[in-house]
């Protein structure tokens, strides 16, 4: 019965280069028991091949005539997609730093109408309004920030172990 894999893995990676190279020369190139290498490559077990051993197979798999390093197009993959967050987080606080700064400007512009000598209710209204509106984007622009600390939100990701 065919196993299969989870898309972007490992196990994947390195069920494509012993397709290529065969088992007993992954074990070979690797210095570890076929055994192991099958178990690298089954998305069930909980074992991946050191560095060196990922750098070996990649070698070994190129030099029999393969285009690419498989374990290394899977790790700048599982990268690509664990900074995902960390980029849109960025952007989402990039985004929120622009309506800051928009907020408040209107309000400044706003409080400086109602210093106007004969300002009336409504500017003095305007002003609060406009005032409330750049104090209601803060909580949002800070939890942004924080998002951004190893150990909160998009920065965990990014800096998290990848599966």
């Amino acid at each position: 019965m065919t196993k299969l894999r989870t898309p972007l893995s490992f196990s994947l990676a390195i069920t494509t280069v012993a397709g290529a190279i065969g088992w007993k020369a992954a074990a070979k190139v690797t210095r570890r028991s076929v055994r192991t290498v099958r178990h690298w490559s089954e998305s069930d077990r909980h074992g991946t091949p050191t560095l060196d051993q990922a750098i070996a197979l990649d070698r070994a798999f190129i030099e029999a005539g393969g285009d690419h390093g498989p374990i290394l197009a899977c790790y700048g993959l599982q990268l690509d997609v664990a900074m995902v967050d960390a980029v849109a987080c960025r952007a989402a606080l990039a985004e929120d730093v622009a309506l800051f700064s928009r907020e408040t400007g209107e309000a400044v512009g706003r409080c400086i109408q109602a210093l106007a000598p004969g300002a009336s209710p409504a500017m003095i209204q305007a002003a609060i309004l406009e005032t409330e509106e750049a104090d209601a984007v803060v909580p949002r622009l800070l939890g942004r920030l924080k998002a951004l600390l190893p150990g909160h939100g998009a920065g965990r990701e990014a800096n998290g172990v990848i599966k």
